[in-house]
This record gives C-alpha cells, sequence and structure tokens, in this order.
C-alpha cells in the first residue's frame, strides 16, 4: 500500500511539474511574440516619421547615400540631423546608414537605444 502511495505521488508531482513547464514555454514564446510585435510597430512608425522629415528642403538628401549628407552643396538648406536620429515611445533609434536604390526607394540602417539594429527596405512616398 505504502508502495502505490508514493508512486501515486511521484506521479502527481511530475505531472504538475510538466504542466508548469508547458505553461513556462507558453508564457515565453507570448511575451517574445509580442516584443517581436512592438519592435515591428516601431520600425513601421521610424519609417513614417522619416519619410515624413524627408519632404521638401530635406528631399534631396534620399538621393545620396547618408554619409554625403553633412555639407551637400547639393541640398541648401537641408538640415540631415532631423533624419538622423529621432523617439519612438519610449525607445530612441539613430541612422546608421542611409542606402539609396534608385530614384524611390532605399534602404534604412538603424541602431535603437538598447544596441540592437534594425534594416528596412522603403519604397518612398512621392
Amino acid at each position: 500500500m505504502l508502495f502505490l502511495a508514493t508512486s501515486t505521488s511521484a506521479l502527481l508531482l511530475l505531472s504538475s511539474l510538466s504542466l508548469q513547464t508547458l505553461a513556462l514555454h507558453a508564457r515565453q514564446r507570448s511575451s517574445q511574440a509580442l516584443a517581436t510585435a512592438k519592435l515591428r510597430d516601431a520600425e513601421h512608425s521610424v519609417a513614417m516619421a522619416f519619410q515624413q522629415h524627408a519632404a521638401g528642403a530635406h528631399a534631396c538628401l534620399l538621393a545620396l547615400h547618408s554619409s554625403e549628407w553633412e555639407g551637400s552643396v547639393g541640398c541648401p538648406g537641408a538640415n540631415p540631423a532631423a533624419l538622423q536620429f529621432g523617439r519612438v515611445a519610449d525607445r530612441a533609434w539613430q541612422l546608421e546608414d542611409w542606402q539609396p536604390h534608385g530614384a524611390m526607394v532605399g534602404t534604412l540602417q538603424l541602431r535603437w537605444s538598447d544596441g540592437s539594429q534594425s534594416r528596412l527596405d522603403l519604397e518612398l512616398l512621392p
């Protein structure tokens, strides 16, 4: 009788630990999915802000690689700083690189305040 009680207790203990482990993994996956969704949302916000700031006097900068922005004689009145950093909700970002791929397409590389990086392919609005 003691053997049966001990075996049953051990089985129940293992079962509850398995269920607890499954719940923990589900929670981690859910947290990771939420963090990924927040990052994608922040990237879309940066892309929209970048395009908004790139209008008007700054539009001529988009035809140039970001390393050529400072002192560009082809863009009088343009302030590259408006395109080089910003903030989305609680996250700050800094432009690492802008590489144009034609008149209306380019690749935006960002560094976030937490040290992570993002790479976005943008199709610019006319």
